[in-house]
């Protein structure tokens, strides 16, 4: 890694090197990093979402010091994605903290749960970026908070699990954006909030970890599920060697999924460094090695890179570039003012991604920041 000078000020270029396992005939993954516009409000275990025409979307989340919520917590930030800037706001029906989120086919997108007025909520709404507004969508069986939120290939979308304000939950339900409804599918064979779901080649999604770290005693989970929409049930998937909840996951260009750092069940105290695979063809997870940093609330933090590379940018007062044929993560020299928690990272195009938001570890204090990250070609 080595790092350019003569640059403006803020900028870098950033060269993660290969290493071993036959990576060093393959260039460097030059990632190029600078500040970005600053949010409506200070934000942290928000949404960022691309709607698919280029726009970004900063949901609801936190907005002050030890992450309660305000009246922004009912905003939305529109950021125009091809030129890096906030357009204009739009307008929530409820303060929202930790909401989930989807984009639908049509741009608009469905957001559900979190927590609202100090609970747990049920309640869905779908937001449309064209109006700046959002309308009611129908409320769930159950309060969720962080459940297992995936995007179907015929557009539906997974809602699985999560915590109700009392404990975690093995409930699940898909939402269809052609009728508008939300309808019971199969349970989870373990109940689990914080699991990551990842969409395969074939239709299923991979559901992996979680457990309940919302109250005590907490619990970590090593298990996975495969969701089967054909047949809306869920079968058991193996086991992670470590078990795991606010981690990421990412599904790799020849289809298999990385599944990236978290936390056991100590917590802030038992953050993990440790990068498994899970195999499709073999159906089992295999170690794929180490992070240079141990990082968690990572889930919306992680972007597939050239060359079987992810980026992991949250979690840390640096991102990293995870190589998977080395096993090993490099720090990028880069700083980004603060050990950041709960960031968001989307594509906005082809070439660049977006970095919002987060709180600061320790003083839990969100902020408004962001950073363009500038991709290099062929990223995915």
């Amino acid at each position: 890694m080595r790092r350019f000078l003569g640059l403006s000020a803020g900028i870098f270029w950033l060269a993660a090197c290969m290493n071993g396992g036959g990576a060093a005939d393959r260039p460097a993954a030059d990632v190029r990093i600078e500040t970005g516009p600053r949010l409506g409000a200070p934000r942290a275990t928000h949404q960022l979402v691309a709607t698919g025409d280029g726009t970004l979307l900063a949901i609801g989340g936190c907005v002050r010091v030890n992450c309660e919520a305000g009246p922004d917590s009912a905003t939305v930030d529109i950021i125009d994605g091809a030129a890096m800037r906030l357009s204009r706001h739009g307008q929530l029906l409820a303060e929202r903290i930790q909401p989930s989120a989807a984009a639908l086919p049509d741009g608009r997108v469905l957001i559900l749960g979190g927590w609202v007025d100090g609970r747990v909520s049920a309640t869905t709404e779908i937001f449309d970026p064209k109006t700046g507004t959002s309308i009611a969508g129908p409320v769930m069986a159950a309060p969720r908070n962080a459940p297992t939120v995936a995007r179907l290939a015929d557009g539906r979308i997974l809602v699985a699990g999560g915590y109700d304000g009392r404990d975690v939950r093995a409930d699940a339900e898909i939402f269809d954006p052609a009728t508008g409804h939300l309808l019971a599918t199969g349970m989870l064979r373990t109940a689990r909030s914080g699991a990551t779901g990842t969409l395969l080649a074939d239709g299923r999604i991979l559901v992996a970890g979680g457990g309940r770290p919302d109250r005590e005693p907490r619990r970590a989970l090593a298990s996975a599920e495969l969701f089967d929409p054909v047949e809306g049930r869920f079968q058991p998937a193996g086991a992670l060697a470590t078990a795991r909840y606010k981690h990421g996951a990412v599904r790799l260009a020849n289809g298999d999924v990385l599944v990236v750092g978290g936390s056991d069940e100590r917590d802030y105290g038992g953050k993990l460094r440790s990068v498994e695979r899970f195999d499709v063809a073999a159906g089992r997870f295999v170690p794929a090695g180490q992070l240079a940093d141990p990082r968690f609330k990572i889930a919306d933090g992680l972007l597939l890179l050239p060359g079987n590379r992810v980026l992991v940018a949250a979690g840390d007062a640096a991102p990293e570039i995870f190589d998977l044929a080395s096993g090993r993560g490099t720090r990028l020299d880069y700083d980004l003012g603060g050990q950041w928690n709960y960031m968001t990272l989307a594509r906005a195009g082809a070439s660049s991604a977006l970095l919002a938001g987060g709180y600061r570890e320790g003083r839990i204090e969100p902020t408004d920041r962001s950073w363009i990250i500038h991709l290099p070609k062929g990223a995915s």
